[in-house]
């Protein structure tokens, strides 16, 4: 709209004759104004409410709502519901007012002519109107017909009648709004024009993984649950989306680079799903396709199908607003709100901020590529963030070029270099360090943290590197690592423990220490009445000797850890049950040969004999053997993936995990199961004892009857594996079964449960029944030991509070260090050396002298005899066989500088000015004036001091110190006075320096 005197109104005086032209004037330009603010400031359409609803079929309700004309008039209306209606003429003081000299009146109405065709038209009227000849509203009455606010303007003459004499009072103008229902096929088109259709975009939303919950116990599965997102069905929903929404703002965006990849998204993304779906990379599929979603989410949520107008055309709907179709709730005649507030610069930002976000997406679609280049922690943030305030993720290509495009906002304000990244340290990506380290530096604003590059990595390495760069850089998340392979019917390896059970290990050292002395106590013996039992014919040279070897062999099985002894457990049982019977065949023998009467040393040999037999009746270390694991397949379960995700719910995968959450590695590794096949170094024994029970030559009957007197105790396990076919009819009847019990199961559940639950709570128990074989060998699965998948949770778990610790981390290896590594050959104070592995051990190197110990820690001596010379000095740790790595660092001495100076003051024959001469020199020294002025510490070039110079008192030594270097470097100066001091007198021969 274009104002009429926007630069002048009249200032009023006193005494002023005023005619009706100031007045209009001062009134005009105040109007104008009002309806100028509106028009510049805040902009022209319907910009709440007002919107039409039907009570009842001959009934229309208008919402309250507030609405400005292009002329700036404001339209403010409240809720009203209308029941009737009449006809009405529009009056001519509105379609054709009179006025002269109107000053702004003739440039606004000139405008009402423009509603001539209405002059005739419906007016609605309200529920409670109380109009002569007000119709009631029939049936079907608002089809094809539209709703208008009119503003009808009136200019009226004011007329002062007394008597029979009128005198021209001047005029006013009245506003009336009414609401007129029109015809659409009667609607003038420049007047009621059809806006474009605002089209609205559905959001798409993936569905969220293994919802709902199955048990998941192989790595199998695991990727299975990814591959479900990258489905044809999935694709092809996001594809047509995408398509649709591209096609809706092709008009609107600055063609700058190929879209024609958004018209048919489904190709592409099939061929990169096709590639790699069936691959340890999936689950970066799932996050590709997650991010591609969040990117077509952006572009629907990007406002900018109404642009905004800077310069306003008053003739667009001057005195009216259209509120939209009587019977539909179509909106193409509903005058839509139009911002001035924005600037075309602006909307040409919205524009190339709209180009940017296709753009990226078009990168998205076809650049994705795996690049690992190490593992890498990156700060993100979580949450209902747009994909643009995110991290860029690692399994992109191009991407100093989609660096350009993932924050348009960023873009436009050439900001895009602090946009984070795992490739933020590649050449060209950006120079602000925070940028390329920022584990270094503030994190308060992100709560997540991308974990990227480990995937198909052995999880021992990526766990071992993750817990550094946690540790490192004090982040706050724990790590857990979880095997996704199927424990049931399976052996654990107890070998790959750990960790360690006091009590048990103490119960094992008994028993094994009662073996030792038992068994020492009887080899003793034997030797000591060899002779005896030869001659009495109880035993001869050669059982002896094999039976002491067999003992000492048994001895030697003991291992001094419990864990080494228990993977040989069910072979060394073998061998105690096998010893035995050599003790039963022996007493059988000795009585057999004795009848009438046994010799003293016969009774004391049966004796010794039950001293064994009774210790290996008992069996000790069986009863170990079971505790120890019951107690290893309760605790090693917790580090399985289908245990855990029972007992913590709620995992869900980001590529990385929340602030003071839990990041959930998960590899596949049979290889915790113990093989099949008995353990080889026994396989010797068990021959020789045969061998030496062949030697008794007894009946068969007689070691059936021998064999079938021995009675363990009842707590010791005794391992049979039934037959396969028995196994294999066991497992279909429980198959029947299983299948007759989720039946009734799911006849008898509530029916309030939803599919999901149901779901659930019948997996459960499905997986409760599942039948398996004892002690089923492990079948060949891909990814043995390597990184599949990650997860994470919102919380810190897993802190169960067991008595043991599981560790599957590598050992650290055996290493030394030091806080630093260059040293003064002055400096008498002693420097820890950290080791880390085994201790107890010896240094070697060319400065082993120069440690010494201190309890059980060692230390550096610097300053020792042997590293007096500068130089560099290794240093090497041995302990059990076992070296360290080489150790260096450089012993220093200190050097005398020689750039100071010092010169006499000329005014003050006792002050001296002490000059350094480098210029260049950024050091800081500490000065002692040698005259119990105390020392100073400058960085000055020039320092001046006064010394109490006297009779007695002639020279002072200044000594210099240089600070910060490995040596303090020193530079004394002295300052000497001679001849005739304090005669008054004075010459420059009264005072002499030297260095």
């Amino acid at each position: 709209m274009k104002a009429y005197t926007p630069s002048k109104y009249p200032v009023f005086e006193a005494d002023q004759v005023l005619s009706q032209k100031h007045l209009n004037r001062a009134i005009s330009y105040l109007e104008e104004q009002d309806r100028l603010t509106r028009l510049g400031g805040i902009g022209i359409g319907i910009l709440c409410g007002l919107d039409i609803s039907h009570p009842k079929p001959n009934q229309i309700t208008i919402s309250c709502g507030t609405a400005i004309t292009s002329l700036g008039y404001q339209i403010q209306w409240e809720e009203q519901t209308f029941s009737y209606y009449h006809s009405i003429e529009l009056s001519s003081d509105f379609l054709a007012p009179t006025f002269i000299d109107g000053e702004y009146l003739d440039m606004i109405f000139p405008y009402t002519k423009m509603y001539e065709p209405l002059k005739k038209s419906i007016e609605l009227l309200p529920t409670n109107t109380l109009e002569a000849d007000r119709i009631a509203i029939p049936d079907q009455f608002f089809e094809n017909k539209i709703v208008v606010l009119l503003l009808e303007a009136s200019l009226i003459d004011e007329k002062n009648c007394v008597t029979t004499n009128c005198d021209d009072k001047g005029k006013r103008i009245e506003f009336k709004i009414r609401p007129l229902l029109i015809s659409v096929d009667k609607l003038n088109a420049s007047l009621f024009p059809e806006y474009p259709k605002e089209i609205s975009f559905e959001k798409v939303s993936l569905p969220r993984y293994n919802v709902p919950y199955n048990p998941l116990i192989t790595g199998t599965q695991v990727l299975n649950e990814f591959r479900k997102i990258v489905s044809n069905s999935t694709v092809e929903t996001l594809s047509n989306k995408i398509s649709e929404v591209y096609k809706n703002y092709k008009q609107r965006i600055t063609p700058k680079i190929d879209f024609n990849a958004l018209e048919n998204v489904k190709t592409t993304l099939e061929s990169v799903i096709n590639t790699n779906k069936n691959t340890v990379n999936v689950q970066y599929l799932w996050d590709w396709m997650f991010d591609i979603t969040s990117a077509y989410n952006e572009i629907v949520e990007f406002n900018i199908h109404n642009p905004s107008l800077c310069c306003v055309d008053a003739g667009m709907f001057p005195f009216h607003i259209v509120v939209g179709e009587a019977d539909s709730s179509d909106t193409g005649y509903r005058t839509p709100f139009f911002s001035t507030q924005n600037t075309s610069g602006k909307n040409d930002k919205k524009k190339h901020e709209l180009s940017l976000l296709f753009e990226r997406l078009v990168h998205l679609i076809k650049s994705w590529k795996i690049q690992n280049n190490g593992i890498k922690v990156t700060p993100s943030v979580y949450g209902d963030i747009p994909l643009s305030g995110k991290s860029i993720p690692f399994y992109y290509d191009g991407i100093l070029d989609l660096n350009k495009k993932w924050s348009p906002k960023k873009a436009i304000k050439n900001k895009n270099n602090e946009i984070l990244s795992y490739h933020s340290e590649m050449p060209g990506y950006t120079n602000l360090d925070n940028v390329k380290k920022p584990l270094l530096y503030d994190i308060e604003s992100f709560n997540f943290f991308r974990i990227e590059g480990h995937l198909g990595k052995k999880y021992t390495d990526v766990v071992e590197e993750l817990n550094i760069i946690k540790n490192s850089y004090n982040l706050p998340f724990k790590i857990t690592a979880l095997n996704a392979i199927d424990y049931i019917g399976k052996e654990l390896d107890i070998s790959k423990f750990e960790g360690r059970w006091d009590d048990l290990e103490t119960d094992y050292d008994l028993a094994r220490k009662r073996l030792y002395n038992i068994t020492e106590f009887v080899i003793n013996w034997i030797s000591q009445n060899k002779t005896t039992l030869v001659n009495q014919k109880l035993l001869t040279n050669e059982s002896i000797d094999s039976f002491k070897n067999i003992l000492q062999q048994i001895k030697n099985l003991l291992t001094n850890d419990l864990k080494d002894f228990l993977p040989n457990f069910i072979s060394f049982n073998e061998v105690f049950k096998e010893l035995n019977q050599i003790f039963l065949m022996h007493r059988f023998c000795i009585q057999f040969l004795n009848k009438d009467k046994l010799s003293m040393i016969a009774e004391d040999l049966i004796d010794r004999f039950d001293d064994i037999n009774e210790l290996f009746l008992e069996d000790p270390f069986a009863v170990i053997f079971e505790e120890s694991q019951i107690r290893w397949q309760k605790i090693f379960k917790d580090l399985f993936f289908s245990t855990f995700i029972q007992k913590h719910p709620g995992i869900d995968h980001k590529a990385g995990v929340t602030k003071g959450g839990t990041f959930i590695l998960v590899y596949v590794d049979s290889s915790v199961f113990k093989p099949k096949t008995p353990v080889k170094p026994l396989y010797q024994l068990l021959e020789s004892i045969k061998i030496y029970k062949k030697g008794f030559n007894l009946e068969d009957s007689v070691i059936q009857d021998i064999t079938s007197s021995i009675k363990f105790k009842d707590y010791t396990s005794q391992i049979v594996n039934p037959p396969i076919e028995e196994l294999d009819k066991c497992k279909q009847e429980t198959e029947n079964i299983k299948a007759n019990i989720l039946k009734l199961a799911d006849y008898n559940l509530s029916p309030a449960y939803t599919k999901e639950m149901k779901s659930y709570l019948l997996g459960n128990l499905s997986y409760a029944m599942q039948y398996y074989y004892p002690n089923q060998l492990p079948q060949d699965i891909p990814y043995q030991q390597l990184v599949i998948a990650d997860f994470f949770l919102p919380y810190l778990c897993c802190g169960d509070g067991n008595t043991i610790e599981l560790k599957i981390e590598k050992k650290d290896p055996l290493s030394i260090s030091l806080d630093t590594l260059k040293y003064c050959n002055t400096d008498d104070k002693e420097y820890e050396i950290i080791i880390k592995g085994k201790t107890d051990g010896t240094f070697t190197g060319t400065a082993k002298d120069a440690v010494i110990k201190r309890s059980d820690k060692f230390f550096l001596q610097p300053n020792h005899a042997s590293t007096a010379n500068p130089a560099k000095y290794t240093l090497q740790y041995e302990s059990e066989g076992e070296v360290s790595n080489t150790l260096e660092f450089e012993i220093f001495k200190p050097a005398e500088i020689s750039n100071w100076s010092a010169t006499r003051n000329p005014k003050d024959v006792n002050a001296f000015e002490f000059t350094n001469a480098d210029q260049s020199d950024t050091h800081e020294y500490e000065i002692d004036f040698g005259d119990q002025s105390g020392k100073i510490t400058t960085d000055k070039k020039v320092v001046r001091h006064t010394f109490p110079f006297n009779e007695k008192v002639k020279t002072f030594t200044v000594s210099i110190r240089q600070l910060g270097e490995i040596c303090d470097n020193m530079q004394k100066i002295t300052v000497a006075a001679i001849r005739d001091f304090n005669n008054p007198d004075f010459n420059d021969k009264d005072f002499d320096t030297q260095k």
